[in-house]
């Protein structure tokens, strides 16, 4: 379990057009504080990980305007 507490604050979802990025996002803001309890949770992995999948929903909603 990682000892560092669990920070959410990249997790802003004002700032985001997509809805499908913006649920994603409230779905990472609930599952991050059960998933910090898990034994081996890396925070770095799931910030990343996380950040790269909102990141190619906002770029797939601004194709699908274009």
């Amino acid at each position: 379990m990682s000892s560092e507490p669990v920070q959410a604050e990249w997790l802003n979802t004002t700032q985001l057009k997509s809805t499908a990025a913006r649920r994603f996002a409230e779905f990472c803001q609930q599952n991050l504080t059960m998933a910090a309890n898990q034994e081996n949770f890396d925070a770095h992995l799931y910030r990343a990980a996380a950040k790269l999948v909102i990141e190619r929903l906002e770029q797939a909603a601004i194709g699908d305007q274009g």
